[in-house]
């Protein structure tokens, strides 16, 4: 079997890989995910996907599959990871009672074979009213930190949340079905 490279620091995701690869290596790609206004939300990602797996493909030593993803939520423009605690508190406030989305990119490239494959996946999340006492806690948790959107599902931030519409995994920052189905269809390999 080819090398399992996951082109992430990302902690959820690289947990998320573990259960399915024992094997699952890990290169963090020196990138910068840079954003254009202009550009649709799900090209967003995928652009940032294709450019994490195709660096880490060019600079890490073993060839396999490499698997990169990228993450951001989207209301009215593209929210990536907050910069500052006062970030984070307008996006969180930005968000309350509203149904946003979040669109996670994924790249697969096979390095030994020069293939590359690039896709995204949507999910409509729905928040509860927030009040303001209610977000300041949530930021002292610390856990908006590198989270696109200030928030993480899997953990405080579920209180957040009152209904989703697409892949739970998606919101954690990786579409374990679309990955499976994208390696399935054009790599012969399931994550079972």
């Amino acid at each position: 079997m080819k090398n399992i490279i996951l082109a992430s620091k990302s902690p959820r995701r690289i947990e998320m890989l573990s259960r399915y690869f024992q094997d699952l290596k890990v290169f963090v790609p020196d990138t910068e995910e840079s954003v254009n206004e202009q550009d649709l939300p799900e090209t967003t990602v995928m652009k940032i996907a294709f450019e994490k797996a195709y660096k880490a493909m060019c600079e890490y030593e073993e060839k396999g599959l490499i698997i990169a993803a990228d993450t951001v939520v989207f209301l009215d423009r593209i929210m990536g990871k907050p910069k500052d605690e006062h970030e984070a508190f307008m996006m969180l406030r930005s968000l309350s009672g509203k149904i946003h989305s979040v669109y996670t990119g994924i790249c697969i490239i096979d390095s030994e074979e020069n293939r590359k494959v690039v896709d995204y996946e949507q999910t409509f999340v729905k928040f509860n009213e927030l009040t303001d006492d209610f977000i300041r806690r949530y930021i002292q948790t610390g856990e908006y930190k590198d989270k696109a959107g200030s928030y993480g599902i899997q953990g405080y931030g579920e209180l957040m949340v009152n209904k989703i519409d697409g892949c739970y995994n998606n919101v954690k920052g990786l579409p374990l079905t679309k990955l499976n189905n994208m390696l399935n269809r054009h790599f012969s390999l399931n994550l079972l």
